[in-house]
């Protein structure tokens, strides 16, 4: 059940707030035209902020409906992603991953379905007071969501040190060409950008 004050909390949070502060880390590394898939969409503010900055076809995927946009979501089992290899030019996996139950087949799709580049941004931490702090940050930002729907956001708090994310970048070929770790708040973040060699 959709509660309109909720609703107006999260619209101005993720489309006026988050997904601007977000975006420009990663916007550069997207070009005018390129096909880009918007996995774990959640709000789809991101992939929306995308879409009108740099002119980019977006699609929205995620497992369940939480889509706070007019652009289409397509829902899928959360294993397999309903397109053909290397369907768009780049794939957005932005703060998704420690939603998963299964990263690696997560990733492994993302990876398949992707022509050129994989986009990460994710959560991370150095000790456990830092990983407590990436739950702790990941149940107040997702407050909203749970209270609208509590069955529809998934929190199993998979966080991952950047050097285990380098080592399965690594086993998937995957060449990094860009790096960045952030902090917003209380929380660590890094960015990854990943192309696919031929």
């Amino acid at each position: 059940m959709r509660v309109p004050l909720l609703e107006k909390i999260l619209n101005y949070g993720g489309r006026v707030w988050w997904a601007p502060l977000i975006t420009k880390e990663f916007k550069p590394f997207i070009y005018t035209g390129d096909r880009v898939l918007d996995i774990g969409a959640g709000g789809g503010w991101i992939g929306e902020n995308v879409s009108k900055s740099r002119s980019a076809s977006v699609t929205l995927l995620d497992v369940s409906d939480m889509n706070r946009t007019s652009f289409p979501l397509r829902l899928y089992d959360g294993k397999h992603m309903p397109f053909s290899d290397s369907f768009f030019d780049v794939s957005l996996l932005v703060f998704v991953l420690h939603h998963c139950e299964d990263q690696i087949q997560v990733l492994r799709e993302a990876i398949r379905v992707s022509g050129k580049r994989i986009i990460i941004f994710e959560d991370t931490f150095r000790n456990p007071f830092e990983k407590f702090l990436c739950g702790l940050n990941d149940w107040i930002a997702n407050s909203p969501f749970f209270l609208a729907d509590p069955l529809k956001m998934n929190m199993p708090f998979h966080y991952r040190r950047v050097t285990e994310w380098e080592d399965i970048f690594k086993k998937f070929s995957l060449k990094m060409t860009f790096k960045k770790e952030t902090k917003h708040f209380i929380t660590r973040h890094v960015l990854f950008i990943l192309e696919k060699q031929a």
